[in-house]
């Protein structure tokens, strides 16, 4: 979600660096949707995703006099939110594996995806995937975070993300062909069920 900064949020940020209350809550309005957004998908869990929504911005107008360029508040709050859905689903104790023994080769395989399959589907089977396959997938897939970024922000090697990333896409990739496998034998069944 990239909102497009102008000059009324620039002001907004300057505000809020005064203590503003009512800039705090314009920015929080203006940015809310998209945070909150990005913590569901990376956290799995609406309440924890609300959770992180609200330290989020107690951090981001706690120190936003640290930010230096006020244009750069959206992707410095959208860092917050990942790093703390991050922290919170380590808090629960859900660590990724080590799968550095995957060889390049494997990772440079193709992986399939119908794209017939709705998008409303895809996001529901992303939810669907163990939390640190769909961590990856989220920060890399959807939000672009680079692999070296993942890793840092992750605490793993680069190449443990890229490895993570590629199982995460195999997995999602599966779950949509068995999608589509339960779908094509409902309508044989079905068909059949008519012609008899």
């Amino acid at each position: 979600m990239e909102v497009i900064f102008n000059q009324s949020e620039q002001h907004l940020v300057r505000l809020c660096k005064k203590g503003d209350a009512k800039a705090q809550y314009k920015l929080y309005k203006l940015y809310s949707k998209g945070m909150y957004n990005l913590a569901v998908r990376m956290t799995n869990n609406q309440s924890m995703a609300e959770d992180v929504l609200q330290d989020a911005f107690i951090k981001a107008f706690g120190e936003i006099n640290k930010l230096k360029n006020e244009k750069a508040f959206g992707g410095w709050l959208r860092r917050i939110v990942a790093n703390l859905c991050i922290d919170a689903s380590r808090k629960k104790k859900l660590f990724l594996t080590d799968m550095e023994s995957l060889n390049e080769s494997e990772l440079e395989e193709s992986v399939e995806v119908d794209d017939t399959v709705e998008p409303e589907q895809i996001h529901a089977l992303i939810k669907k995937l163990p939390d640190g396959a769909r961590e990856i997938l989220v920060l890399r897939a959807l939000e672009g975070y680079k692999h070296a970024e993942i890793g840092e922000q992750l605490g793993i090697s680069e190449s443990t993300a890229k490895t993570q990333f590629f199982r995460a896409k195999q997995l999602l990739a599966k779950m949509i062909n068995e999608l589509n496998d339960e779908e094509r034998s409902g309508k044989n069944i079905t068909g059949e069920a008519i012609k008899a």
